[in-house]
């Protein structure tokens, strides 16, 4: 096994999650901003009078930029899609290209190739002959590629494909929505099957359809979209009296493993749902990964502040097919009039979720803004890094967490997990007193259980001035983790909140070394990460990590050494396992939850009111 080559960045390392005084003293402060949500967006907004920005970024040296634009919404909430390694150590990567702001006449797919060794020059035009936006792209075929954006009309999805991938002319077929609701929009897709021949798409009707605000629809084509089932297919757990509605791009693919198929979805004030397939598409089954105060709410009642998701999200599958989520965390309220959410945008907090745990619930992620010690460390994967020195001066929009954008990738060889997000970052700033976000990271060895310090990979003195968001990581690595992002030199976004004017934006490619060596553990090893919650009254979840399979025995013991409880259990894979211990029959006190396999033993004190 190896051990991790991260040299270039070893000046960056942070101490992970650690106090965060500056950010305490501003929590009284932060508390009193708040915002309306802003409806998603599928087209650029035509009432834009702010004045264009002629500043091209080009001081990055470091920085190997694969293409431009200068429409920099490339989506409401979830990356799409937009980058893969093939097999073969060839990428192919996509972004929203457009120049002719205002209006964009010409927007459509940016399209660039790496054929191993480099990057073809930065293209100049959109791959499509229609206008487009909010590129996916996927493998498609034994040798060949794939393309799926919204036309924002009545022509719906259109997708781009050819055999060869980086060579030859590009062939289109159409995906509509149901008759009268045509207009697909905000497109996620994948590809499965042994030659990825397999086309599989989630797209959004921005209507009343069904009973539902806003409904995602499900496809699957076998034959290169000449037919469709289903089509247009509302899933178990997104249907009306489910979900209230859906808004653009609050959803995210996990790339599939053989016939495992996963995705989530999540809003403000939303239930987060995963939705899973074992079978490549032809049942599913739904699963909360957080419970909102009030399933389909559509403020029709007064929601004070809590904790909730900003709908920036993603998702992996792992070596054993559990379904990993890690989503912006934002504090949001409602005041029962119908007239749109508030939210609050100095809210802190990348959050964590996977199959073996309990959903995420509100009081588990607090009201807190920006001082989160109190939020169930088990689902905090990240937060704003405090350098000890540095103030937050100001916060761009994007109706996210300080901490979002999450892109998450499983090495199947390792079994380690990389985070990948977009932060406000202490100590870089603007002109006009906004912070600047850079490109985050951490790594799990032990399927999220616990985490790597924070790494700042867009650190350096060459991103002082430098705007990184929106990274879209391909699932499929090398000896690197591969990513593309948008950069400018302005926080904030000038398409859908008007923070600044138009002006240039670099895609940049970023390849980061793999976490490599882990020294090897004797079987049977573990530890009790969580108990959930302590104190507690009628319940308590135990999470238990093991690094092998094991037979183990959990026990409850008082103080006086007497076992109240005990019982074996097989923990049949390496990883995090979820136990439930009831705890209705006990009296109050103090006792120890003890799990053990040999000589191998691991102990929690628990509260009992």
């Amino acid at each position: 096994m190896r051990k991790v080559l991260l040299a270039v960045f070893m000046i960056l390392l942070s101490v992970g999650l650690v106090a965060q005084t500056p950010l305490q003293k501003q929590s009284k402060d932060a508390r009193q901003v708040v915002m309306k949500a802003t409806k998603a967006v599928s087209d650029y907004l035509p009432e834009f009078t702010g004045e264009a920005n002629p500043y091209v970024s080009t001081n990055k040296a470091p920085d190997i930029v694969i293409g431009n634009t200068r429409y920099d919404l490339p989506s409401n909430a979830s990356v799409p899609n937009f980058t893969y390694m093939h097999p073969d150590g060839t990428m192919g990567a996509v972004w929203t290209f457009g120049l002719a702001d205002p209006s964009f006449p010409e927007r459509g797919t940016g399209y660039n190739f790496n054929d191993g060794t480099a990057w073809r020059p930065v293209p100049t035009a959109r791959i499509e002959q229609a206008r487009t936006g909010w590129p996916n792209y996927r493998p498609y075929g034994p040798n060949g590629e794939i393309v799926c954006t919204h036309t924002g009309g009545t022509d719906g999805l259109l997708f781009s494909w050819r055999e060869n991938k980086g060579e030859g002319d590009w062939n289109y077929f159409y995906l509509t929505g149901p008759a009268g609701y045509e207009d697909l929009l905000w497109p996620r897709l994948i590809t499965s099957g042994e030659s990825h021949d397999v086309i599989h798409v989630i797209a959004a009707v921005d209507a009343t359809y069904q009973g539902l605000e806003g409904a995602l629809l499900y496809s699957r084509s076998f034959d290169g979209g000449q037919t469709w089932d289903p089509q247009n297919a509302i899933l178990p757990g997104l249907a009306a009296g489910e979900i209230y509605g859906v808004g653009g791009d609050v959803y995210a693919w996990a790339e599939p493993q053989g016939e495992t198929l996963a995705f989530t979805f999540g809003d403000f004030l939303a239930d987060g749902i995963v939705l899973k397939s074992t079978d490549n598409g032809d049942s599913w089954e739904s699963m909360k990964y957080y419970e909102a105060p009030i399933p389909a709410f559509g403020n029709q009642t007064e929601l004070p502040p809590h904790g909730g998701l900003d709908g920036h999200q993603h998702a992996v599958l792992d070596d054993q097919g559990r379904v990993h989520v890690s989503v912006g965390r934002m504090v949001l309220a409602a005041d029962g009039t119908g007239g749109g959410f508030n939210y609050y945008p100095y809210s802190n907090g990348l959050l964590y979720w996977n199959e073996t745990m309990p959903p995420m619930d509100s009081t588990a992620l607090t009201d807190s803004i920006l001082n989160l010690v109190n939020v169930n460390p088990m689902y905090l994967l990240a937060e704003v890094f405090d350098n000890e020195i540095d103030d937050i001066v100001g916060v761009a929009r994007y109706q996210a967490s300080l901490t979002s954008m999450p892109q998450l990738v499983f090495d199947y060889d390792t079994k380690i997990m990389y985070a990948f997000y977009s932060a406000l970052t202490l100590g870089f700033e603007s002109a006009t007193e906004l912070n600047y976000r850079h490109i985050w990271m951490r790594f799990s060895e032990d399927y999220g259980a616990t985490w790597s310090d924070q790494v700042d990979l867009t650190g350096d003195v060459f991103h002082m001035f430098s705007e990184c968001v929106w990274p879209s990581a391909s699932p499929t690595i090398s000896d690197k983790v591969h990513i593309i992002y948008q950069s400018d030199n302005m926080p904030g976004n000038a398409v859908r909140f008007e923070e600044h004017g138009v002006n240039d934006n670099d895609i940049v490619y970023l390849s980061v070394n793999v976490v490599v060596g882990l020294i090897e553990q004797p079987a049977s090893i573990l530890s009790i990460e969580q108990l959930w919650p302590n104190p507690a009254t009628n319940e308590t979840k135990v999470i238990v990590n093991v690094n092998k399979p094991v037979k183990a025995e959990i026990s409850v013991v008082n103080l006086v050494g007497q076992e109240v409880f005990s019982n074996s259990l097989m923990l049949g894979y390496s990883g995090p396992h979820n136990i439930r211990l009831d705890l209705e029959d006990y009296k109050s006190g103090i006792y120890f939850v003890r799990i053990k396999a040999g000589a191998s033993a691991s102990v929690k004190k628990l509260v009992i009111n």
